[in-house]
């Protein structure tokens, strides 16, 4: 299935905007802000407004598509990978890592009878390569 088939399926009308966000998030496979993707995206799409890349980030958020962050002080991030999974936050360089480990409550869906819509969960700490430049 295609990018532009896979929105459909979700729900989610495949403008260019959308499509560009979505794509620059697969490309990097990292953690960025809004404000980040949209000073890269900006260089392409020189009518992209910050509020096009909020309201694009918003709808693929709401649709599953991708996952919302929010590590420091209130600063949200976005991941591509929208599954359950955990992460470590860089208090040096303010890296985001993915972390791959097995959560056994995520995986039952529930937790003393509450359902469990979404996970997060961050580590708080310093990467191996700022430890490695110390």
């Amino acid at each position: 299935m295609n990018k532009i088939e896979e929105l459909k399926v979700r729900g989610v009308v495949p403008t260019i905007q959308r499509v560009a966000v979505w794509d620059f998030l697969k490309e990097k496979r990292g953690h960025p802000t809004a404000k980040e993707i949209y000073e890269s995206l900006r260089k392409r799409y020189p009518t992209f407004s910050k509020a096009t890349v909020y309201n694009a980030l918003e709808v693929l958020k709401e649709a599953g598509i991708i996952q919302e962050l929010v590590v420091e002080n209130g600063r949200a991030h976005y991941d591509y990978d929208p599954k359950p999974h955990h992460h470590f936050y860089c208090t040096r360089c303010k890296r985001i890592y993915n972390v791959e480990i097995e959560c056994e409550v995520a995986k039952r869906g529930e937790i003393e009878g509450h359902k469990i819509e979404s996970v997060q969960a961050c580590f708080y700490g310093i990467c191996a390569s700022c430890r490695r430049d110390a």
